[in-house]
């Protein structure tokens, strides 16, 4: 045998060394691909979007639920079928030990799955897509959840985890606020109950699964679904309430008196609609006004009235600044006061650009009570129930009264109109906290699912203004050069024709209800069907005060419409701003239609709302 020569040997020996060289890191680059591929899974979270069927060592199989059965697919629904995720029975097989691994949740935003937790090098995830609950009754005015920003929860009577109610009393704990699952029936508007949604703290990422307890110091603020609708119109001929028509009584800080004048709540027919059934105005319906601004299949409107973010007591939340960064719509906050109209508008406008955030309009607020004097919310049958008001007089938001008040003409403390001084998550002799479940008398719907704060608490600043002056239709920033919103603008009471010229640009007018110039606080007529001032007539005109050097004459009169009394006055040339809802002291004048007026100047005793419209 001829032997091999060292040179020969020692190629052989470097071919080895090599052929081994290369193995091993072909083996090293197989384990570092995997783990690469791992590790950005794990790292990242976003797997999957339309119709990759697999990454590296991860696969996936998707299925779509067709007639009730699951099918399997070549590609993710699209967002526009209506479908979502099952993530109750979507998961991910470890294929080496066949066993189940990972988390998966949905990203409705960028519209992906999420996968947590992988810890194996080969996954098959089987993903299953639903469609989403949609109740027939809204005629598809469905909850928009705008991009996955919003997040879809029930409202539960149970004890929230975090909650502790000092001396609730012969109450039960309530408001526990658990994640959505939209393929299953989480709001029926037919039976009361309308979808919620919260938009979590910055800096909070969406990681609960439907079923979930969403915890109270995660929220940042709550919203209620209104879905698009037309109305009924009730009233014979609004446009005749004028001074003329005014009725007048005497002395009805007398409760018996009170049954002198007209109380004649008012059912509300309601059929649910989409944008894409146009505009309906045939003498008999029409659609709200409030749906047709921003051409919307809804509004998503603050529960509460807006807080402020770090407020410790009633006083630090009087602040008249612009900062979105401060919102917080929640129970239990004191609600922000002392801000001038244009910055609050601003600060509504700023705190969610993408979902259309703005301040809630006269027309909007009109389009919350409609919706709750229907069959939809508090009536039922031929009869509808007065909501109960907030009678916290540190102005924190959710509370509700033990009973309804008969007095409360002066605006004092009287006795069938006590005002509470609570601190948190405490009961008073006379007010309930929002988690005592008897709270649940000051919703729109009777239950957790309504908005709260509509009657009572703070009253509200809505953007609706009157014009400026007869002839000139620009909308007024307010009275004065001393008391007015903040927006540039002529002045409506100025003898000298003044003028804002220092502050804020009025936004596109989709943003403002504007009314006809008057100096008469009873001109009705100037009202606009759909935002629950002069449909609401006839009113009244009430003397309550005697005057002591004269007797049988009194003093001070208030006027009152035809909804349970509640108070009605209308803006004109001293106060051409407009306010919703009452205040805390006012009692028997709190409620859904109530309406005042004022300068749009920073006042303790006003707030706002938010509404978004995506």
């Amino acid at each position: 045998m001829k032997l091999k020569s060292f040179k020969e040997r020692d190629n052989k020996r470097i071919g080895i060394i090599v052929f081994t060289i290369i193995c091993i890191l072909l083996v090293c680059g197989a384990v570092l691909y995997r783990t690469f591929a791992i590790f950005e899974v794990k790292t990242n979270q976003n797997v999957i979007n339309g119709n990759v069927q697999s990454m590296g060592d991860l696969e996936f199989a998707f299925y779509k639920e067709v007639d009730g059965k699951d099918t399997i697919v070549k590609e993710v629904p699209k967002k526009e079928e209506g479908y979502s995720l099952d993530t109750s029975s979507s998961y991910c097989v470890d294929l080496l030990n066949d066993k189940q691994v990972s988390t998966v949740n949905w990203d409705y935003e960028n519209w992906e799955v999420r996968l947590k937790n992988i810890s194996t090098t080969k996954t098959k995830c089987y993903l299953h897509f639903k469609q989403i609950y949609v109740e027939k009754e809204l005629n598809g005015a469905i909850p928009d959840l705008g991009n996955g920003r919003l997040i879809p929860v029930q409202i539960k009577e149970e004890k929230p985890t975090e909650i502790t109610i000092q001396n609730i009393g012969n109450g039960s704990y309530g408001g526990k606020v658990v994640k959505a699952d939209i393929t299953q029936e989480w709001y029926k508007y037919g039976d009361q109950r309308w979808a919620n949604a919260v938009i979590l703290k910055d800096g909070k990422t969406d990681d609960y699964a439907p079923g979930d307890e969403i915890l109270e110091s995660d929220i940042e603020s709550y919203f209620v679904w209104i879905p698009r609708y037309r109305y009924k119109l009730f009233a014979d001929n609004p446009d005749q309430y004028t001074t003329t028509t005014l009725l007048g009584y005497i002395n009805s800080s007398n409760p018996g008196d009170l049954n002198k004048i007209p109380n004649n709540p008012q059912k509300i027919e309601i059929i649910f609609e989409t944008k894409a059934d146009g505009i309906t105005n045939d003498g008999s319906y029409m659609t709200h006004p409030a749906f047709t601004s921003f051409n919307s299949d809804g509004l998503w409107v603050g529960k509460f009235e807006t807080g402020i973010i770090g407020a410790t007591s009633e006083n630090k939340a009087k602040q008249n600044i612009r900062a979105q960064e401060k919102v917080q719509i929640k129970p239990n906050v004191y609600s922000w006061r002392d801000i001038q109209v244009a910055n609050a508008f601003y600060t509504s406008y700023d705190y969610q650009r993408d979902l259309e955030s703005h301040m809630m309009k006269n027309m909007e607020w009109g389009a919350i009570a409609y919706l709750a004097s229907s069959k939809y919310g508090l009536c039922s049958g031929d009869a509808c129930t007065n909501i109960m008001f907030n009678n916290n007089s540190n102005y924190v938001t959710g509370y509700a009264s033990t009973t309804q008040p008969t007095c409360g003409l002066t605006g004092t403390n009287e006795e069938c109109n006590r005002c509470e001084v609570v601190e948190y998550n405490k009961n008073g002799n006379d007010t309930y906290n929002y988690f005592d479940t008897r709270s649940q008398t000051a919703s729109t719907t009777g239950n957790y699912s309504g908005v709260y704060d509509m009657a009572g608490g703070t009253a509200e600043y809505v953007m609706g203004v009157m014009q400026a002056g007869q002839d000139d239709a620009t909308p007024a920033s307010g009275s004065s050069s001393r008391y007015n919103s903040g927006f540039n603008g002529p002045y409506s009471n100025d003898s000298s024709n003044g003028s804002k010229k220092d502050g804020k640009e009025w936004p596109s007018s989709k943003y403002y209800d504007l009314y006809e110039y008057s100096t008469s606080v009873e001109q009705y007529q100037r009202g606009k069907l759909g935002d629950g001032t002069k449909e609401f007539g006839p009113f009244s005109k009430v003397y309550y005060e005697k005057i002591t050097t004269a007797p049988g004459k009194y003093s001070n009169n208030r006027r009152m419409s035809s909804y349970y009394w509640d108070y009605a006055w209308f803006i004109y040339s001293e106060y051409p701003w407009i306010i919703r809802g009452g205040l805390a002291v006012n009692g028997s004048e709190t409620g859904l239609m109530a309406f005042g007026r004022d300068t749009g100047s920073n006042d303790y005793e006003m707030t706002f709302r938010v509404v978004l419209t995506p």
